[in-house]
C-alpha cells in the first residue's frame, strides 16, 4: 500500500468512529431534552461539529476515489423541494442558535436527476461557511435556467474574498493558496467542482459559480446541474 491508500483507510476508520459518536450523542440529546436539561443546545453544537468533521472526511474520501476513478455516482430523480427541506432541517437548530434565519424558495413540482449524497456534501460545506459568516439570513433556492438545474445558497455576510470569486463553466482552473490561519484550505470548493463535473447529460457538464451580491448582498454560491 502506498501512503495515499493508508491515509484513505485511516480516514475511513475515523469516519466510522465519528458516526458512532454522533449516534451516541443523539441519544444523550434526546434524554437531555426529555429531562428539560438546559445544556441540550450545547450538545447540539457539539453534535454539529462532529457532523461537520465527518462530512469533511467523506469529502476527502470522495476526492480520493474520484482521483482513483473509483467514485460510484448514484444518479436518481429527486424532489428538489424535499431535498432543500431536508437540508434545512439538518442545519436550522444551529442557525437558530446564532439567530440566523434560513428560508427556501423552490417550486414543489421541480424534480431533477442528481447524486443526493454528493450534493448534500456540497450543501453541508457551503452552509457551514454561512453559519460562520452570515449575519441574520441564509437563503436556499432552486430553479431551471438554460437547461440546467440551479441550486443556490446566499447569505447576508461580507461575501467571498476576491481570491475565491469566479464564474467559469465546465472545468475552471481553480488555484488557491491554502491558509491555515483562516481555516481556508479550498478543499470545499474543490469538492464542489468535482461533484458538479460528475453530473453530465450528453454534451453538458455541471459547473459552479461563486460571486458576491445576490438578494442579501453577501456571498452567492450556485451549482448548475445539466
Amino acid at each position: 500500500m502506498n501512503f495515499s491508500d493508508i491515509l484513505a483507510s485511516t480516514l475511513h476508520d475515523t469516519k466510522n468512529s465519528l458516526g458512532i459518536l454522533f449516534n451516541n450523542l443523539e441519544d444523550i440529546i434526546a434524554t437531555c431534552k426529555e429531562q428539560k436539561c438546559p445544556s441540550h443546545i450545547e450538545f447540539y453544537k457539539l453534535q454539529y461539529e462532529i457532523k461537520r468533521l465527518n462530512s469533511s472526511l467523506i469529502r476527502l474520501l470522495s476526492l480520493y476515489k474520484a482521483d482513483k476513478s473509483q467514485l460510484a455516482i448514484n444518479i436518481d430523480y429527486h424532489s428538489i423541494s424535499e431535498f432543500l427541506d431536508d437540508v434545512t432541517t439538518q442545519h436550522e437548530i444551529l442557525l437558530d442558535s446564532r439567530g440566523i434565519e434560513m428560508e427556501t424558495q423552490c417550486d414543489e413540482e421541480l424534480f431533477w436527476a442528481f447524486d443526493r449524497n454528493l450534493l448534500t456534501g456540497v450543501f453541508d460545506n457551503v452552509i457551514n461557511n454561512s453559519f460562520r459568516y452570515a449575519k441574520q439570513k441564509v437563503r436556499l433556492s432552486a430553479f431551471k435556467e438554460n437547461g440546467y438545474l440551479v441550486l443556490r445558497i446566499e447569505d447576508d455576510g461580507v461575501g467571498y474574498p476576491s481570491s475565491m470569486v469566479f464564474n467559469e463553466r465546465q472545468h475552471p482552473d481553480f488555484k488557491k493558496e491554502t491558509s491555515f490561519a483562516t481555516g481556508s484550505t479550498g478543499l470545499g470548493i474543490y469538492f464542489s467542482l468535482m461533484v458538479a463535473s460528475q453530473h453530465k447529460n450528453r454534451e453538458k457538464c455541471g459547473f459552479i459559480s461563486i460571486i458576491n451580491g445576490g438578494k442579501y448582498g453577501g456571498g452567492v454560491f450556485s451549482i448548475f446541474l445539466p
